[in-house]
């Protein structure tokens, strides 16, 4: 009997085809969202999740009395990107109103305001503040959010990898992606180029950490 030769098969790349395993129900799935421009990325690549850069402003309303001014101003999340909204009530009592016009907290002049993610201190100047003044504030945000693991990849909050095939060439792109408790092919891992052994090797020990263990 002779030996015929036969083609290899070689499986392509397919939606959860790395996963060996997973926790009962949903539990390790969440929905990611990739921002339009990273084009194709292919199930099981590495992905990270990394923090907005937010920057603000300030004006004051122009019918003011008072004089007093806003510094030290950071945002984190969960702070919405827009226009927030300082009101004073008094010389030094003042409410803050978010983007969605919700009040987020109270204050007064010379401390530390923090809420929903929003810190700032609003300093008096030579002339206080009466009731009815007002300051804006508008806070933007770029970049953030998750996307494939690169050399570059500045300091990810979050590491996952992508289950399904997703599409971000044009448009923002919802996908679903393994973020807890799972097993999977390590082989079947889809890495950035420009990855080295070392950063891989940091990227499946904080997998690892999640539950997520590659075999």
């Amino acid at each position: 009997m002779s030996y015929v030769p036969q083609t290899p098969l070689v499986e392509q790349y397919h939606n959860a085809g790395f996963i060996v395993s997973l926790a009962n129900g949903h539990q390790s799935i969440d929905q990611v969202q990739f921002a339009a421009g990273l084009g194709r990325i292919l199930p099981g690549t590495v992905i990270a999740d990394v923090p907005a850069t937010f920057t603000e402003s300030s004006t004051a309303g122009s019918s003011n009395v008072g004089n007093g001014t806003i510094g030290s101003f950071t945002a984190q999340p969960p702070a919405p990107a827009g226009a927030y909204t300082v009101t004073f009530s008094s010389a030094t009592d003042f409410s803050v109103t978010n983007p969605f016009g919700v009040v987020i907290g109270t204050g007064v002049t010379g401390a530390a305001f923090g809420g929903a993610g929003v810190e700032f201190t609003i300093t008096a100047g030579a002339t206080a503040f009466a009731a009815g003044d007002a300051l804006s504030l508008v806070l933007a945000w770029t970049g953030g959010g998750w996307a494939p693991l690169v050399s570059t990849t500045s300091s990810p909050v979050a590491y996952a990898i992508l289950r399904d095939l997703a599409d971000a060439t044009h448009n923002v792109a919802t996908a679903a992606a393994v973020v807890r408790s799972a097993e999977v092919n390590g082989f079947e891992l889809v890495w950035d180029a420009s990855l080295n052994v070392h950063q891989k090797d940091t990227a499946l020990a904080a997998l690892k950490l999640v539950g997520i263990v590659a075999r």
